[in-house]
């Protein structure tokens, strides 16, 4: 009767695990990217599959489909650690095959293979291995919460103490098969209940990453990667908690300039590729300064923490000045693109995400009126251009233009007064 339960335990388990690995083939399929899905899903597939065919053997002696049996169950530890460490985005040693290979190597020897009391400690010890490398995986990731990783690192704790204490019990009595393991109940309950836990924890853990996934989605423009306006405006609230008195919040407004004639004439599968061009281009210069995001169609826009508006115009006369030389390759052409650019300003304390939109739209249109390639600012009411067309392409025009920008961010300098809003 006490073999039944063993067996019968063991053979539940087994459809359990394996149950969970169909369900977790099901969502690797859904989404092939995530691999530590793939890697969980076979974990729990040898598990399953292991435990199984241990359960379904009864030879007390060394035969090859229980040696087997048991290699396949160790297997899994290799997976779950594969899963663990695809998920925290880390590459996968060779460490984790220890399970398996302390199994391989004590099967070697004969006095150990025979015994079913030596084989079956020797599992549980190759069992410690995998549960204490599981523990060690998760107290060094970074993926989830401090909490839930702590929380997986103590169940697996918790079962790699259960499986040395049953390993030293089973040298000590020396049992001839399964059915004379000494307080199997017991330890039985223990590994289920850890089991539960685990994937308890681990369901919440996956939960958690799912939707912080989406939420970083519903704020990110999925053609360009850069922020969406609901990202820009949530992260404007950030921004302005985190700068100094002393500094300015300075938005910028950028329109591309006759972009539906490249729409037109190169095709939108070329105008995606402006697009993408152009936030790369831009974000290259505007993330080290605060935010970027494409906030409509070819309206992008740029929150930056500065001193002066100034300061803010320099950095886009940077982006304007690079988007006007930088040819645009794209499958159906080479394009030129200019951008016209609206500035504005508030000091953190009078942060106002509306009139900092009204006042640098109010500048964009004006550069926009006044030849577009141009730089817009806003200030006090007050709106001037400080910047000219150039002639695209030759390198005079471009050394005169450099001259212009200077004598222009000069003038600003003398009408703009120290940055208080």
């Amino acid at each position: 009767m006490v073999s039944l339960d063993i067996k019968t335990a063991f053979l539940i388990w087994g459809a359990q695990t394996a149950t969970l690995s169909i369900l977790l083939f099901s969502v690797w399929a859904h989404d092939r990217k995530q691999m530590h899905f793939f890697a969980m899903a076979f974990g729990f597939a040898c598990h399953g599959v292991g435990m199984v065919m241990i359960a379904l053997s009864h030879s007390p002696l060394m035969s090859w489909p229980l040696y087997i049996s048991n290699l396949i169950a160790l297997g899994s530890f290799c997976f779950w650690i594969a899963a663990f460490r695809l998920l925290d985005r880390r590459k996968i040693g060779v460490h984790l095959l220890l399970p398996p290979v302390v199994w391989i190597g004590a099967m070697l020897f004969p006095g150990i293979a025979e015994s079913f009391a030596f084989r079956a400690s020797v599992h549980e010890v190759a069992s410690f291995l995998g549960f204490a490398l599981l523990a060690y995986t998760i107290v060094t990731s970074q993926f989830g919460t401090r909490k839930y990783r702590h929380i997986l690192a103590g169940l697996w704790f918790t079962q790699s103490l259960n499986c040395l204490l049953v390993a030293a019990i089973l040298l000590q009595r020396q049992p001839k098969d399964m059915t004379f393991i000494p307080y199997s109940a017991f330890f039985g309950v223990i590994g289920v209940f850890c089991l539960m836990s685990v994937l308890i924890v681990m369901f919440k853990i996956v939960m958690d990453q799912n939707h912080s996934l989406l939420e970083t989605l519903s704020r990110t423009d999925p053609l360009t990667g850069t922020l969406n306006r609901r990202g820009l405006q949530d992260a404007m609230v950030k921004l302005s908690q985190k700068a100094r008195k002393d500094e300015l919040l300075a938005l910028l407004v950028f329109d591309l300039d006759y972009f539906k004639n490249i729409n037109d004439n190169f095709g939108h599968q070329a105008g995606d590729t402006v697009l993408q061009s152009f936030a790369g281009m831009c974000s290259s210069i505007v993330m080290t300064h605060g935010l970027f995001a494409r906030t409509g169609g070819e309206e992008f826009s740029a929150v930056l923490r500065v001193t002066d508006l100034r300061q803010a115009a320099a950095i886009a006369e940077q982006v304007r000045h690079m988007i006007a030389t930088t040819p645009i390759v794209t499958d159906r052409g080479v394009v030129r693109l200019t951008t016209s650019i609206g500035i504005s300003g508030l000091a953190p304390a009078a942060f106002d995400y509306d009139r900092l939109m009204r006042d640098a739209d109010n500048a964009l249109y004006k550069a926009k009126t006044e030849g577009r390639n141009k730089i817009g600012i806003c200030r006090n009411g007050q709106i001037f251009c400080i910047t000219r067309t150039e002639e695209r392409g030759t390198p005079d025009a471009i050394d005169t233009e450099a001259d212009r920008q200077v004598a222009a961010l000069r003038r600003l300098s003398h009408r703009a007064s120290p940055a208080t809003e």
